[in-house]
């Protein structure tokens, strides 16, 4: 039978199982099963229905969602909304979904022909009911059976990035990927406590965490890539149990995206890049919600397809990268001796033969095998929650990180990302590397009045001290401006999905490869 996010079936077999003999003896009787489901699954559904969808205001956008959901943003006075606005179903279509899930057509079907089949074998009627309203049914089955909910259709709205709510506001509110200049966003979604409280039990059970009144917090990851972190009661929250879903973009970041919606230019992206190519070591750096994994994500779209990648996070976040990937997650554990850590888990992967090490943030002293693991050779990729450059230095050297300030410039590059740009969009702020001794910081690029500076490809390398060690300064601006050309043209033909970029990086290195061994057989000749 099917998990709901309410679990009620369950809690009614169990109170029916401790009544009288007579009562227990019914169990055996289908029918009388059938009308206690019909009865869960019609209570659960009243509650899964969604507020008032006709909030006064102005409409500022409509778009609709697998063609049976509406979304409308409103604005009211200085106050922006989001409201839901759900396909009707009426008792018929109610009758289908009760025979939809009892009969576990999730599980079952991938196509309307399907489902039509299982319903003709229960009764040639239902086919009729179910046709007459085919997408508002699938959709409130669907509901019902993903597990989240009256928040579905905020789970499936793409561009919704976080969700949150508490017994004491009942009122969910989202943050929107086109409106992150607002903040949280109200929507018309007001959930009562009991909801609430089970909706938190349910969640955690998606994670596989435990969640009750001894163990009142639980944070992890459903199936579907979702990022949850949960109170229960009013243990630790003083407004009771509550909720926040942080949702990963459906489609991995690609280099090219971020280019193409101006957080960086190709002439920075080619820089890091090439930073990325010769095995430095770059330290992504912001506030919470500034954007840091969404570019170490785009970062490892440039990785060369033959390298591999180790790939280290507390809880999944990275999707993919164009490289060999090897994924690394660490295993929480109340017993210390099972506890697998990120630190662990670095010299674990020291030992992979990787080609580039990523953390996906830095925090406490696995940042010192991190800094070692540049020093030896591999390329380094992480994050950390920092406002500045200096303020990253400060915290790497400082307890407990406690990093020799004389080993830090194994750091390459600081690149810090910011949100308050133009009505709070995310992007690159300022780009620095560190030199030698850490005796100071030199910015490399930055984004000033509107556009990024430098403009100049010769002036970037000048800037560079980590290039014009590595390279002379005519390769560098080579190297530069051939990636630089390269990444402009995938943006101006729509080369925005990974599969494609990884196809072109392919051909690009390949390119270079057949240069390289033009060179060789030239040099052979000559000698």
């Amino acid at each position: 039978m099917p998990k709901t996010i309410f679990n009620g079936i369950s809690n009614l077999l169990y109170k029916l199982r401790n009544k009288s003999f007579d009562l227990r003896s019914l169990f055996t009787k289908n029918i009388f099963i059938d009308e206690q489901l019909s009865l869960v699954i019609r209570d659960l559904i009243s509650k899964y229905c969604i507020g008032e969808s006709n909030i006064p205001g102005t409409v500022i956008s409509i778009y609709n969602i697998r063609d049976c959901l509406e979304i409308i943003i409103k604005r009211n006075n200085e106050k922006l909304y989001y409201v839901v606005n759900e396909p009707i179903i009426d008792s018929n279509s109610i009758e289908v979904i009760e025979v939809l899930y009892k009969e576990n057509v999730y599980s079952k079907c991938k196509s309307i022909e399907c489902i039509s089949r299982v319903l003709e074998s229960k009764d040639i009627e239902l086919v009729n009911k179910f046709f007459k309203n085919p997408m508002a049914i699938m959709y409130h089955y669907s509901k019902l059976e993903s597990g989240y909910g009256p928040l579905y259709p905020l789970v499936i709205d793409e561009k919704i990035e976080e969700i949150s709510c508490n017994q004491d506001d009942k009122k969910v509110f989202i943050i929107h990927r086109e409106y992150m200049w607002y903040g949280w966003m109200e929507t018309n979604i007001v959930l009562d406590k009991e909801v609430i409280d089970n909706l938190v039990l349910a969640l955690a059970r998606k994670t596989g965490k435990h969640l009750s009144l001894a163990h009142p917090i639980a944070e992890g990851l459903t199936k579907e890539g979702i990022r949850v972190a949960l109170t229960y009661s009013n243990e630790v929250s003083r407004k009771g149990s509550s909720f926040v879903l942080r949702k990963k973009q459906g489609t991995p970041w690609t280099i090219t995206r971020l280019i193409d919606q101006g957080v960086l230019t190709p002439q920075i992206a080619a820089y890091l890049w090439l930073v990325l190519e010769l095995r430095g070591s770059i330290l992504i750096v912001g506030s919470m919600g500034t954007g840091k994994t969404t570019l170490l994500q785009a970062l490892l779209t440039l990785i060369p397809p033959t390298k591999r990648v180790i790939t280290i996070e507390d809880t999944p976040e990275i999707t993919a990268t164009t490289g060999l990937w090897d994924p690394l997650v660490i295993r929480p554990n109340p017993n210390t001796n099972l506890y697998i850590d990120e630190y662990k888990l670095l010299k674990f992967a020291l030992r992979r033969r990787a080609d580039y090490i990523v953390v996906g943030e830095v925090r406490g002293r696995e940042a010192r095998l991190l800094i070692q693991a540049s020093r030896l050779g591999h390329g380094v990729l992480a994050t950390m929650h920092a406002d500045d450059a200096q303020a990253a230095i400060e915290r790497l050297s400082s307890p407990p990180i406690s990093i020799p300030r004389n080993l830090l410039d194994s750091i390459w590059t600081i690149v810090i990302m910011d949100p308050s740009g133009s009505r709070g969009f995310r992007r690159v702020k300022e780009i620095y590397e560190i030199v030698h001794g850490v005796r100071s910081l030199r910015k490399i690029a930055c984004f000033k009045n509107g556009s990024f500076e430098p403009e100049s490809i010769e002036a970037l390398v000048s800037n560079s001290i980590r290039l014009s060690s590595s390279l002379d300064q005519e390769t560098a601006i080579d190297e530069l401006s051939n990636r630089t050309i390269f990444l402009s043209q995938l943006v101006s033909n729509g080369v925005f999905n990974i599969n494609d970029l990884s196809n072109e990086l392919h051909r690009f290195y390949s390119i270079t490869l057949e240069e390289i061994s033009e060179a060789i057989m030239n040099a052979n000749e000559r000698h």
